[in-house]
């Protein structure tokens, strides 16, 4: 008995169906085995079954008879094979000793090899189903041999299995390649290109990126699967390929079986397929945000077999990750350059803060100096002493060399410091200054270094140093010789580093200063008697500038003197023009311990007390004779011009020579003649 199982099968690639069909031999009913015992019915199925089929002896094993189907599928013919066994056909060697002694003692009338194999005539292998049944006919005993060919349905298993695999492959490659979207874009499009072509078992797989106005299209990354290597900057003119890209935009994906003949590629074939070798496309088109963004392309260079359907989906699968690597890669570029923005314009809000702040503090500082600006060549003299004084000055100027001011109290040191800062290339930057002696112990550190929020009691904000104050300018040090001598170390380290760190902070910052240090003390004897750091007076003393006190420039008090009395007169509304010249030599025989400040001083309370046209000095006797003050109201210019007209008459209009003016006045002849003409003096007729 015979049950059959009919399925229909689809091959994918060819489009077409078949039908396999299974055949099992089933133990007869005992009323057919009765049928079977007829010979002639027996052969009738025989013969005529289109199943190949073989009659054995049950003793040698030898062919008896085949059936039509059997000479059709194993190419020999009843002749040929009967009174042979399958060994000596070479057919199948499964009629081994063991086998055949199985069959006989075995009271099982059947028995299946499902996994066999035959050889035909033209010794083509084929694998086949071999059922064996014992059977009887007419009282005798034989061996039936059906063949099943199962040879096409393993092949077609295999192929399923096969694009189960590579279908497993893609999933999992495009998984892969999904996961490196957001990664650096280069190493995406070498991992991209090498997977790709490894899984679909191309030769070559490339990247291309079209220009913004999709003229050249350009190679960014290229995997060559058979050395291995990468290659790019290949580029092309998209224009001279109309076809090729018309088709390409309007279809997305192109899939070329034989780039040398397809009209779309023909182009192509000089410039880039015959050098590398290439034989057929797969191209898809990567989409970008608002344009096409270029083309993945598959070429095998072996074979002209077609794409299929699975490797179209796969391809397209992998431009769209390309397109989302793209994209993010953009993004993730717009938003570097957002931060690097912000944080530029973080720092410079945070700048712009520091140096508003900078501002304010040094217009609120310097709203409370005296707003003063002296130029060396302003400044009221006429001795030789103080003209050294002013030589030096404009000597060390245009350095940025430290400065020391020594002199007495009342001398006009913070004056020539203004001058020092004034004449420097530093005279746009501000001129801080800091009175030493004037600042407590304990504030001193951070009135010069400044401090942080919270770093001592009391210190509710942040607050900038005198020397952040002074940066790019210049920081005048006055009683320099009062500094606490714990603080000395820290000022040291300040003007050698030329950076400080602020009370509470941990930072130090860059400042670039000038110092003009002053004082009233002998920093030598301080120095041996150990309350001033040998080490820092040496930082300091670069270049000292003495200072003469005023009685030993008795010369410069009248003209001081001239100068005092049209200040005050223009500040209290007076109209004093006449001062004895007893007093004046009075004043000039004065010791003046205070200097100039006590002189300026007492000419104010003189004129103060003044209610005419004469000056009246308290303390001071006065004569009758009178001296005329050069105006009622002069300015300095004019105390000078005044001055200078009583030595060039008195000198007969004589500038060089030793009896000329420039020596009496202790100048140049070249400043005397500069002098001159910028007061506008000529020579009466």
């Amino acid at each position: 008995k015979l049950m059959s199982t009919v399925s229909l099968m689809e091959s994918q690639e060819n489009k077409e169906a078949y039908f396999l069909c299974v055949f099992k031999l089933l133990p007869l009913p005992k009323e057919v085995e009765e049928f079977v015992d007829n010979e002639l019915c027996f052969k009738w199925f025989f013969v005529n079954s289109p199943i190949p089929k073989a009659l054995f002896s049950l003793d040698t094993f030898q062919y008896i008879d085949v059936n039509s189907a059997w000479e059709n599928f194993i190419g020999f013919n009843k002749r040929e094979v009967v009174g042979q066994t399958p060994e000596n056909l070479n057919i199948h060697s499964y009629f081994d000793p063991s086998f055949t002694e199985n069959l006989k003692s075995n009271e099982k009338h059947t028995h299946n090899l499902d996994n066999g194999i035959v050889f035909l005539k033209s010794s083509e292998k084929k694998r086949v189903i071999l059922n064996y049944e014992k059977i009887v006919i007419n009282g005798k005993a034989f061996l039936l041999e059906v063949i099943n060919d199962i040879t096409d349905r393993i092949k077609y298993q295999k192929k399923l299995k096969s694009i189960s695999k590579k279908s497993i492959e893609k999933k999992d490659a495009i998984l892969k390649l999904a996961g490196l979207v957001g990664s650096d874009l280069n190493y995406v499009f070498e991992e991209i290109t090498k997977l790709a072509a490894n899984t679909m078992q191309t030769e070559r797989v490339s990247i291309w990126e079209f220009d913004s106005k999709r003229k050249y299209i350009s190679c960014k990354c290229a995997f060559n699967s058979k050395d291995e290597k990468y290659f790019n900057h290949i580029e092309l003119k998209s224009h001279d390929y109309p076809k090729y890209f018309n088709s390409l935009f309007k279809n997305k994906i192109m899939k070329v079986d034989d780039v040398l003949e397809d009209k779309r590629t023909k182009n192509f074939a000089d410039a880039y397929f015959k050098p590398y070798g290439i034989k057929s496309t797969l191209d898809v088109l990567i989409q970008g945000h608002y344009s096409p963004y270029g083309v993945l392309c598959f070429e095998r260079l072996e074979s002209t077999d077609g794409w299929t359907i699975e490797d179209e989906e796969f391809a397209t699968s992998i431009a769209s990750i390309i397109s989302l690597a793209v994209e993010s890669d953009k993004r993730k570029t717009a938003e570097i350059e957002l931060i690097k923005s912000n944080e530029k314009l973080v720092s410079l809000n945070s700048e712009l803060s520091k140096l508003k702040k900078e501002l304010e503090q040094q217009n609120i500082y310097l709203r409370k100096e005296i707003d003063l600006v002296f130029n060396y060549e302003e400044m009221v003299y006429g001795s030789k002493s103080f003209s050294q004084v002013l030589t030096e000055v404009e000597h060390v100027a245009a350095t940025n060399a430290t400065v020391l001011l020594l002199g007495e109290s009342g001398t006009g040191k913070e004056l020539l410091a203004r001058a020092v800062h004034n004449i420097s290339p530093r005279k746009n930057k501000p001129l801080i200054k800091v009175n030493c002696a004037a600042i407590p112990k304990e504030l001193i550190e951070s009135e010069l270094f400044g401090h942080k929020k919270g770093s001592f009691t009391g210190a509710i904000n942040d607050k900038l140093g005198k020397f952040q104050l002074a940066d790019g300018g210049t920081l005048f040090l006055d009683e320099i010789g009062e500094l606490p001598l714990d603080m000395q170390p820290k000022l040291l380290r300040a003007i050698q580093e030329s950076e400080v760190e602020q009370i509470g902070s941990t930072k130090t910052e860059k400042v670039d200063i000038r110092i003009i240090a002053a004082t009233n003390r002998n920093l030598q004897k301080e120095v041996k008697e150990k309350n001033f750091r040998e080490d820092l007076y040496f930082r300091l003393n670069v270049f000292p500038i003495i200072i003469p006190p005023l009685r030993e420039r008795v010369e410069d008090i009248p003209i001081l003197i001239e100068h005092f009395v049209n200040k005050f007169s223009k500040q209290y509304n007076k109209n004093v023009k006449y001062i004895s010249e007893e007093t004046k030599r009075n004043l000039q025989s004065y010791n003046w311990p205070g200097n100039i400040r006590e002189l300026e001083n007492l000419v104010e309370r003189a004129v103060i007390l003044s209610n005419d046209e004469k000056l009246v000095i308290p303390n001071f006797k006065s004569s009758s004779k009178e001296s005329l003050i050069s105006s009622t109201i002069l300015s300095l210019d004019d105390v000078q011009r005044n001055h200078i007209k009583k030595v060039l008459k008195k000198c007969n209009y004589k500038i060089d020579g030793p009896e000329g003016a420039a020596k009496l006045l202790e100048m140049k002849p070249s400043t005397l003649r500069d002098r001159i003409k910028k007061l506008g003096i000529e020579r009466p007729k």
